[in-house]
């Protein structure tokens, strides 16, 4: 039998944040699973202490390695400073340091940030390193309002971005748009695209659980009902949120907005108060990542708020595949990931040049052609494109290629 390969899993995150078991970790549990699995993977994180493990939770850790996964747990240091960061740059190097003389000689990493970290690490330490989902974010946090592109933070960021695109073995992300980046800068990986992949199973939608969930909105059953799962401000509109709900009214008044954020409630009534958008035409929740499937069947059509800009074409947003799996159309603006070419390539979205008042009122016909389409045809069409495009089943054989061509089987 042949030994398997001992391969790092590098997380910049808590094991159990939900964007890393909603996505990445799928492919990890998949591997566990498979007892031929030609790997022994280790995986560290850095914990937040002031988020311990559940008991379910250290029942699943449990039972991983029960399967052979190792964990190293590091300490999170919340903040932007960069004494802060070089405190997690130097834990994970030690951490690293250590895998490497246990004959180590792999790293796998989710997104840019953790990235830019085990580029050091395997640079220094003469590892092969597979970037996942890798995303750069410089060039995003600057064109927001979040960096000054004369900012230490900028300037180390974009450095250590471009440099382990380079330094990479195997890099996976989720558009073309990188895979034509990446050959235009010289770069020696292999890349495979994978976009963000999606539980299909979690977000299948149920009908029943839609009409409870409407019934406690006090939504009428053929009412129709926008759908937002997200955040406010930094990387994501805020305001022009509002704005938009307030001109879609002037078309149709019974629309309602159903929005799942981990916002406060004052701060989003603040944005809907300013737009002159009546407390009745939204609903304003908050949910688990275990339980918040329930509030996507309620909605008719899913909305994307990522402002487009240098950079965002390398997007690959999850909630795009779970409005799709879930059987929504979305809408989006132009020139973020692949999504705005699908929508229109494939039938299941409204693209509009950006989020201002003109651009809803050119694509209300759009919006209303998907608010009021059969609905079952509608949803089987969005399902089925949204697992072919974002599903495990589709995305898996893809990410076990691209470990094998890490450790070059």
């Amino acid at each position: 039998m042949t030994t398997p390969t001992p391969v790092v899993i590098f997380l910049y995150n808590r094991l159990f944040d939900p964007l890393i078991q909603g996505n990445f970790w799928m492919y990890i549990k998949n591997i566990l699973d498979d007892p031929d699995a030609p790997y022994r993977l280790h995986v560290v994180t850095y914990e937040d202490p002031a988020i311990p493990l559940t008991p379910e939770q250290e029942k699943l850790v449990a039972h991983w390695q029960s399967q052979g996964l190792e964990w190293t747990q590091l300490t999170w240091h919340p903040g932007m400073q960069l004494s802060r960061k070089g405190r997690d740059v130097a834990a994970g190097f030690a951490a690293m340091a250590r895998l490497r003389a246990k004959g180590f000689r792999h790293i796998v990493t989710l997104g840019s940030i953790a990235g830019s970290y085990a580029y050091l690490y395997a640079r220094v330490l003469g590892m092969r390193l597979f970037l996942y989902q890798y995303e750069p974010h410089s060039d995003v946090s600057v064109a927001s309002g979040m960096w000054r592109k004369d900012s230490a933070q900028y300037r180390i960021t974009k450095r250590l971005e471009d440099a382990s695109a380079r330094f990479a073995h195997v890099i996976a992300s989720g558009t073309r748009f990188m895979g034509e980046w990446l050959g235009s800068i010289g770069a020696r990986a292999k890349f495979f695209r994978v976009p963000t992949v999606v539980n299909g199973n979690k977000f299948l939608f149920d009908p029943a659980i839609r009409e409870e969930v409407r019934a406690q909105l006090g939504l009428a059953p053929g009412q129709p009902t926008l759908f937002y799962s997200g955040k406010f401000g930094g990387l994501y509109y805020d305001r022009e949120i509002a704005e938009m709900m307030a001109v879609l009214l002037e078309f149709e008044p019974s629309l309602h907005l159903l929005m799942v954020t981990p916002a406060d409630d004052a701060t989003v009534v603040a944005l809907f108060d300013a737009a002159g958008v009546p407390a009745d035409k939204y609903s304003i929740c908050h949910s688990t990542y275990d339980e918040i499937e329930r509030y996507y069947f309620a909605g008719d059509m899913g909305l994307i708020t990522i402002p487009p800009g240098p950079g965002q074409e390398y997007r690959s947003s999850i909630k795009t595949g779970e409005y799709l799996c879930s059987g929504m159309p979305f809408l989006t603006p132009a020139g973020v990931s692949e999504d705005y070419l699908h929508a229109t390539e494939q039938d299941v979205g409204v693209v509009v040049p950006r989020f201002e008042p003109e651009a809803f009122r050119a694509a209300w016909p759009e919006i209303e052609h998907y608010l009021t389409e059969d609905r079952d045809t509608l949803r089987a069409r969005c399902r089925n494109f949204g697992l072919e495009y974002r599903g495990f089943d589709a995305l898996n054989p893809i990410f076990r290629a691209a470990m094998a061509a890490l450790v070059k089987q």
